[in-house]
């Protein structure tokens, strides 16, 4: 299978997703030690903005974003396309889209309000925070899908470190702005991983279900 992943991963996903409901039912109840510590890192990145962190922060706030991730994932649906491999096309689109709408879903039941001095841009529910869980789901997808194949030691090395370096610098940037607190973001790292192995798990029984019953895909490669 051209997606497919490890029992060490599925393992790793398993702990995430753990953790991930442990920090959502502490930020659900009103824990008094994430609350502390948001806090805490809030007030911080309040104190430090400057005009040239704006500039910077806005920049990592926009590649970042749900809609700039989206694109990320339709151009890569379409390299793959291009490459006649429709079945990881149709997965990474999927993938991408679900993990946007499962995290809107879990904002609107844990329904947590945004920080002190949030942007008026940033509205609804703060946690997870939509931009890094969609910027991770790119990054995750891509270490999946893409790195793995890159020959070079060198290339793969610096394009994972450049894919982490743009996800951090978004989480960075949601703090800068108080659009969200540190939780928001870790549970966001943690509901992509989730999510991207979950689909990734899924996508052999999928794909050889969608082999057998749709012409489209009869002699496709999975």
């Amino acid at each position: 299978m051209i997606i497919s992943v490890t029992n060490k991963q599925r393992r790793h996903a398993l702990l995430a997703a753990l953790l991930f409901i442990v920090l959502a039912v502490l930020i659900g109840t009103n824990a008094t030690w994430p609350a502390n510590m948001d806090e805490a890192v809030r007030s911080f990145m309040s104190s430090i903005q400057t005009s040239y962190g704006d500039v910077i922060m806005s920049i990592a706030t926009f590649l970042g974003s749900p809609a700039m991730n989206l694109f990320y994932g339709i151009l890569l649906a379409i390299v793959l396309l291009l490459a006649d491999l429709k079945l990881p096309a149709l997965w990474v689109f999927l993938t991408v889209v679900g993990g946007i709408v499962v995290t809107q879903i879990i904002k609107v039941l844990v329904h947590r309000d945004r920080p002190l001095g949030h942007l008026l841009t940033d509205s609804g529910a703060s946690f997870p925070s939509q931009h890094v869980t969609a910027m991770w789901l790119t990054v995750f997808i891509m270490f999946l899908l893409v790195t793995p194949n890159i020959s070079s030691t060198l290339v793969r090395l610096l394009t994972k470190w450049f894919l982490i370096t743009l996800s951090l610098m978004t989480m960075l940037s949601r703090l800068y702005f108080s659009a969200h607190f540190l939780t928001d973001t870790i549970g966001a790292f943690l509901l992509a991983y989730v999510w991207v192995i979950f689909c990734a798990s899924l996508y052999p029984a999928v794909a050889t279900f969608l082999k057998k019953k749709f012409w489209l895909f009869k002699d496709q490669e999975a």
